[in-house]
């Protein structure tokens, strides 16, 4: 009977071994997975953090972050930097020193601008503004346990971006000593797809890049740095993906570890319990029935049947235990199911909110972000602050390009048209306002320069029409015309408008009249 009673024990002990560790599996990959859901958004949201953090500094200082990037992209090869300075008040220092030999009684930025000192003053200001901008982003990096952070600004070449501020100091390969300043390297948009949308839209992107460099497998935030209405660079934050696996790996284990000691806890006083209170009855109902089958004394049948009350209990507790389950596997499900449909709701709505500005077709900004631009420039107008441009760019014989070829093939005319735009323009908002008609903001450098601007863009026109060894949709014509606010002239941002379309339309007649000739 004693082998009996063990044989049973020890199968319940088997039993819900094997049920806990099954249990221990399962929440082991729930919390592994929600534990890898939540730290990417932690991760996420540190690395946004400290984006805004130094973005926001460098907003503060707008103008002389303007005039910083502007001498970094043009002097960079002059200015040198030991790799192991530690501090940038000695380069203020040496700074103040010679502006103050130079230009002595003289107060910069009263008495005098920085881009009106010679180039040695100039070069010693952007070298600490350069040591100071170094410094900070390190000091960031290292305050918030991130692998890197830097600042890079576009070069002018398609999908290259330079280096400005780096948090990881690299060396030169010639000098050793010194900081190899203004690395410009290629980012290909399928990898920086967050990176180019920073830039391009001028908001911050949601979710990060998630590439391979020398540093391993990356996560990557960027936050577009905005001065005056105008995206000049994009502001990153870097942490590896091992760091961040490790850290999930860590918390599961660490949770993995309370759930089994409480769960085998439970599980061996429980077996304990049954052991005691039904293995020890199931041992006594069996002799009292090996006495009947021996003696078949039916005063036995009554004690069978005494102890037989409440033998219901296993049943009972069965039950409640397969409706606990139930229940709480249905929880389980409609949690589960509850959490997927709230977040295909928040990336469907993700995707729209995108998607409402911006041209399936180009990439670039849509109608309904003229819209948007267009009130931004009414507010100017009604503050009496206002200053720009509109330009109007239409295709020529788009439609004589479809019905020859196809409209694939026109859409290809079109993304091309809107590529020479967007490179013509870079400083400057473009817009798709029709099928193939564009429209460009122009303010700022873009709105000074814009004579140059405009005839770069038709001289750029003028030899594509020349290339009579490429498809039309390759050599393909566009007219342009612009017009500037007036406050004299114009009433509204639509008045300007209308003037540039006027424009563009007249261009579009004389650029036919000389082809026809």
């Amino acid at each position: 009977m004693n082998k009996r009673r063990g044989r049973i024990a020890n199968k319940f002990l088997i039993i819900f071994g094997v049920f806990t560790f099954v249990i221990l599996i399962i929440v082991g990959l729930i919390t592994y997975f929600s534990q890898i859901s939540i730290y990417q958004e932690q991760c996420e949201q540190n690395l946004q953090n400290i984006c805004a953090y130094l973005k926001n500094l460098m907003e503060e200082e707008k103008e002389e972050t303007l005039l910083y990037q502007e001498y970094f992209m043009a002097h960079y090869e002059e200015m040198e930097l030991p790799v192991d300075f530690t501090e940038y008040r000695s380069y203020k220092k040496s700074f103040d020193e010679i502006f103050s030999e130079k230009y002595p009684g003289k107060t910069l930025g009263v008495d005098i601008q920085i881009t009106e000192c010679d180039d040695e003053t100039q070069r010693a200001y952007f070298t600490y503004k350069h040591a100071y901008w170094t410094i900070v982003f390190e000091k960031a990096r290292s305050a918030m346990n991130i692998h890197t952070t830097y600042y890079i600004a576009p070069p002018g070449e398609p999908l290259y971006m330079t280096y400005i501020i780096d948090g990881v100091r690299e060396v030169k390969k010639d000098d050793p000593a010194y900081l190899n300043l203004g690395i410009t390297v290629e980012e290909p948009l399928e990898q920086h797809k967050t990176m180019w949308e920073a830039y391009n839209t001028g908001e911050n992107p949601h979710g990060y890049d998630i590439y391979d460099n020398e540093f391993g497998h990356t996560y990557a935030y960027y936050s577009p740095l905005i001065i005056d209405g105008e995206v000049i660079g994009v502001v990153s934050a870097e942490v590896e993906v091992d760091v961040v696996n490790k850290e999930i790996l860590y918390n599961t284990v660490q949770q993995l570890v309370f759930v089994a000691i409480v769960l085998i806890s439970a599980v061996m006083l429980l077996v304990a319990f049954i052991n005691a209170h039904y293995v020890g009855r199931l041992s006594m109902l069996e002799k009292r029935v090996s006495k009947y089958s021996e003696t078949k004394d039916i005063k036995v049948v009554k004690e069978i049947e005494q102890l037989s009350k409440g033998n219901d209990e296993i049943t009972t507790l069965s039950e409640k235990i397969a409706i606990m389950i139930f229940e709480l596997d249905n929880y389980m499900k409609n949690l589960v199911s509850t959490s997927d449909e709230l977040g295909k709701a928040k990336r469907k709505a993700d995707i729209m909110n995108e998607l409402a500005y911006k041209d399936s077709l180009t990439g670039i900004r849509n109608k309904l972000a003229y819209d948007q631009e267009a009130q931004r420039l009414s507010w100017g107008i009604a503050a009496g602050n206002a200053e720009f441009a509109i330009a109007v760019i239409d295709l020529n014989y788009l439609k004589k390009i479809n019905d020859t070829y196809g409209h694939e093939q026109g859409n290809l005319a079109i993304k091309n048209l809107c590529t020479l735009i967007c490179k013509t323009f870079r400083h400057s908002p473009v817009f798709r306002v029709g099928g193939d008609e564009f429209c460009v903001v122009l303010e700022k450098i873009d709105y000074n320069n814009l004579d140059t601007l405009i005839a770069d863009f038709n001289k750029a026109i003028k030899q594509n029409e020349a290339r009579t060894d490429a498809d039309p949709w390759v050599a393909f014509s566009a007219a342009i015309g612009y017009a500037c606010y007036d406050k004299e002239v114009d009433r509204d941002v639509n008045s300007v408008l209308k003037r540039a379309d006027k424009a563009m339309y007249a261009n579009k007649k004389a650029m036919r009249a000389t082809r026809n000739e």
